[in-house]
C-alpha cells in the first residue's frame, strides 16, 4: 500500500523537473521545423531564426509615451477608506521577438504567394480577429488563444481554392496572414482603445512572453497541414 502513495510535492517537481524541460524541446524542435517547412530553411538556420525570436521577445522597444488615464485606489487604515488618484504615463513599445521578427518573415512571404487570395486571406482573419480581440484594463488587448490560426488556415484554404491555386501554398499563406492579420486585427486597430487599458506599457507583440501574433503563425501553419 505504501508504494502507491506519494508524497505531495512529487508532482510539482515532476512536472518542473522533467515535464517542462520536455515541452520546451517540444517547442523549439517543433517551432523550428515550422520555419523549415515554410521558409525552405536547413535545420541550423532554423534554429537559429527560432532562437532570435526567443530571445527578442525579451526586448520591448519604446515607441511613443501618452498620458494614461487617471486611476483611483482604496486604501484602508485602522478602518478609514480613503482614495489616492493617480495619473501614469503610458509607454506603447514593440516587441521584437513577438512583433519585428515574425512580421519581417510574414512579408518576406508574400511575393511567392497569389496577391487576390493573400489579400481575401488578410481581409477575413483581420476581420475575425478584430471582433474577438477585448482591450482589458491593467492586461493589454486579449483574443480567444486558438481563433485567430485556425481562422487563418481555413481562411488560406477557401482563399487559395476560389481562385484555384495550389494547396501546397497553404502552409506559407497561413503564417503570412495568421501573423500580419493578428498584428492589424488584434493590435493596431485597436491602438483606440488603449485608454480602456488604462497606464502601464502596451507592448505590440508581448512583453518579455510570446505573444499571440508568434503563436497565431506557428499554429496557424500546423492547423494548415490538416487542411492538405
Amino acid at each position: 500500500m505504501r508504494d502507491y502513495i506519494f508524497p505531495p510535492l512529487l508532482l510539482p517537481f515532476f512536472l518542473l523537473l522533467v515535464l517542462l524541460p520536455f515541452l520546451a524541446v517540444f517547442f523549439v524542435l517543433s517551432g523550428s521545423a515550422v520555419f523549415q517547412l515554410v521558409f525552405d530553411m536547413n535545420k541550423a538556420r532554423a534554429v537559429t531564426v527560432f532562437g532570435l525570436a526567443v530571445i527578442g521577445s525579451l526586448i520591448n522597444i519604446p515607441v511613443c509615451e501618452l498620458e494614461g488615464k487617471p486611476v483611483e485606489r482604496y486604501y484602508s487604515f485602522f478602518g478609514y477608506i480613503y482614495a489616492v488618484r493617480e495619473r501614469r504615463k503610458m509607454v506603447i513599445a514593440v516587441n521584437v521577438g513577438g512583433c519585428i521578427i515574425p512580421s519581417i518573415l510574414a512579408v518576406k512571404l508574400i511575393p511567392d504567394l497569389p496577391m487576390k487570395a493573400w489579400l481575401l486571406s488578410f481581409i477575413i482573419c483581420t476581420a475575425v480577429i478584430y471582433r474577438q480581440a477585448r482591450p482589458i484594463r491593467g492586461i493589454g488587448i486579449t483574443v480567444p488563444m486558438f481563433v485567430p490560426p485556425i481562422t487563418a488556415a481555413i481562411a488560406s484554404y477557401l482563399s487559395l481554392s476560389v481562385f484555384g491555386y495550389s494547396l501546397w501554398l497553404l502552409p506559407k499563406m497561413a503564417f503570412s496572414t495568421g501573423v500580419l492579420s493578428a498584428l492589424f486585427g488584434a493590435d493596431i486597430l485597436h491602438l483606440k482603445d488603449l485608454d480602456k487599458i488604462g497606464s502601464g506599457v502596451v507592448s505590440i507583440g508581448g512583453a518579455g512572453t510570446f505573444d499571440g501574433i508568434f503563436l497565431t503563425g506557428l499554429f496557424a501553419v500546423v492547423f494548415s497541414l490538416l487542411l492538405i
